[in-house]
């Protein structure tokens, strides 16, 4: 049959095109279907960028790293903008820092900014606060702090943080004392004149804190905050004339509040400047993790560094958590610490947001995947926002020999590159970039570990920020010159009956503030010498979302 032969014949060829057709548009639904992956539930997805290696030094630099991130489903960029007194950014109060890789006219913070939410990611300027110095040679600018307020200073011009015996060089460097009044102000400027000038979505306090020291550690407390200023204030405090020794309890519980006051002198300013801010801090969570709430008081963040993380979160201060929780996977003991550790903060956010920092450096691919995994478990009714990763330049490393290394060791990377040669010599050679796809593990996976992110993911909502119910209260207390007067009692009280009355007390500037105060009007009066209501006073009024001021006089 010649009409059937035809069409048989007319099927054996078009039956290839066919299928040929259908396969092509198959694979061109299945690439739209990867493009238009639902995002996943809000989650923070972040990564530490570190200004020691490639990350935001040059526009190049900027431009993979917004490339990488948005490849791997990050969505947000923590960006080291201050390292050691330094800037990369322009026009701000400290010089540039100096980089062979890096053009002291390269506004890097104002173009991470600018590329970052071009595509739809959060930028978080992070912020050293009081590491200012490490090496022998001074800096090469003069501006620079230490070399103003470092070891040549005397007297009330030295800001640094010393031992008992005038030991001004920690393990990790010079530090600022947090109880010099002079470094509290300098400090204070730095972080809101970022704000001020830059459209960062956050800031985020690294280094907020005293720095570890040398040798075992003690009982109680730790030989560090001896700077004479300090002391001065503390003596003037507690009416005493002793150096207090190193495990003194009014000495350590003083240093922990010289922290905690500049904390919340730094996040309540800055948000009076942008009240949308989001304000996280990089947390210690070192060694065993407590056992309970109280028993926060007895580890190592209070204990060493006198950091007082968990009243933050209780307070208010802090809206991101971001501890550091780097350990190594293969290390039994540490990888129960890191279960520890981890349980613990996801009940001690309060009502807060927590990104729980995990050390990749430390780890194969497959094992960090495997931490993430565990910090996205909740914890009963408990549970993290999310996860930050340390770091962008050095995301893994091959498994290591199981070791009784500490738990959430400091990363190895604290100094700049050592580049040989000089400004005659031939050009330096500089170690090539990383490889792009080191963080490609975060969506292909690993080993048996499945990948941790497998589509796009929005950043969760902070309620307290998008539709505040409450307000804040800055203040100073000054003498009859202007200046600044510190210990002085407030008293805040919301007008109307059966109100109760909060009290705080003056930092060593005479600054006062509290947070979340309900809307309303509020009477400040200021205590007397011996505790009573004295006659200063002032009314202010709180709205939802704002900072009232008040200024006082003491008479």
């Amino acid at each position: 049959m010649p009409g059937r032969r035809l069409r048989e014949t007319a099927s054996r060829t078009l039956l290839p095109a066919i299928i040929a057709v259908m396969a092509v548009a198959s694979a061109a639904d299945a690439q739209d279907r990867a493009r238009t992956v639902p995002p996943s539930a809000p989650e923070i997805r972040a990564v530490w960028v570190d200004a020691f290696h490639e990350g935001i030094r040059s526009p190049d630099e900027v431009t993979r790293l917004v490339e990488t991130a948005t490849r791997v489903h990050l969505n947000t960029l923590i960006v080291q903008v201050r390292r050691r007194g330094d800037a990369l950014y322009t026009g701000g109060l400290e010089p540039p820092l100096d980089d062979p890789n890096y053009a002291p006219s390269f506004d890097a913070l104002g173009d991470v900014v600018a590329k970052a939410h071009a595509a739809g990611l959060q930028v978080h300027a992070w912020i050293n606060a009081m590491p200012v110095w490490r090496d022998e040679a001074p800096p090469k600018d003069p501006r620079h702090v230490f070399n103003q307020h470092g070891t040549s200073a005397t007297g009330e011009n030295c800001w640094l943080t010393m031992a008992r015996d005038g030991t001004k060089k920690f393990p990790v460097g010079y530090f600022l004392d947090p109880g010099h009044p002079a470094a509290r102000d300098h400090l204070v400027a730095v972080y809101l004149d970022i704000v001020r000038r830059y459209d960062v979505d956050g800031i985020h306090f690294d280094y907020i804190r005293y720095p570890e020291t040398d040798g075992p550690a003690l009982p109680r407390g730790a030989n560090v905050g001896y700077n004479p200023v300090s002391v001065a204030r503390f003596q003037k405090a507690t009416g005493r004339t002793d150096v207090p020794e190193p495990g003194d309890e009014p000495w350590i519980r003083w240093r922990r509040e010289q922290v905690t006051q500049l904390v919340r002198r730094i996040s309540i300013e800055a948000r009076a400047i942008k009240p949308r801010l989001t304000v996280s801090a990089a947390l210690i969570p070192w060694g065993k993790p407590p056992a309970s709430p109280t028993d926060f008081a007895n580890v190592a963040p209070m204990q060493r560094i006198f950091q007082d993380w968990q009243s933050w979160l209780a307070e208010g201060l802090l809206d991101l958590a971001v501890p550091m929780n780097y350990a190594r996977e293969r290390d039994e003991r540490v990888r129960g610490w890191f279960n520890g550790w981890i349980a613990f903060e996801k009940n001690a956010r309060a009502s807060q947001q927590l990104a729980v920092g995990v050390g990749a450096y430390l780890n194969a691919p497959d094992q960090t995947l495997a931490q993430i995994r565990r910090v996205r478990m909740p914890d009963g009714k408990a549970s993290a926002n999310g996860v930050s990763i340390y770091s962008y330049f050095q995301p893994a490393m091959a498994p290591t020999p199981t070791s009784a290394t500490a738990a959430n060791a400091t990363p190895p990377t604290t100094s700049t590159p050592t580049v040989p040669g000089s400004a005659a010599a031939a050009p330096p050679k500089l170690p090539p970039p990383p490889d792009p796809g080191r963080l490609d593990f975060l969506t292909a996976g690993s080993g048996a570990e499945p990948p941790a992110f497998t589509g796009p993911a929005p950043v969760p909502t902070m309620p307290w920020i998008e539709q505040p119910t409450r307000g804040r209260l800055a203040g100073t207390v000054v003498d009859a010159s202007g200046r600044g007067v510190e210990g002085r009692t407030i008293r805040v009280r919301r007008t109307g009956w059966f109100r109760k009355t909060a009290r705080t007390t003056t930092d060593a500037n005479g600054w006062f503030g509290m947070m979340r105060l309900k809307p309303g009007s509020y009477e400040i009066r200021l205590e007397d010498r011996t505790g009573r209501a004295g006659d200063a006073r002032t009314k202010i009024v709180v709205n939802a979302g704002d900072v009232a001021r008040a200024v006082m006089t003491q008479r």
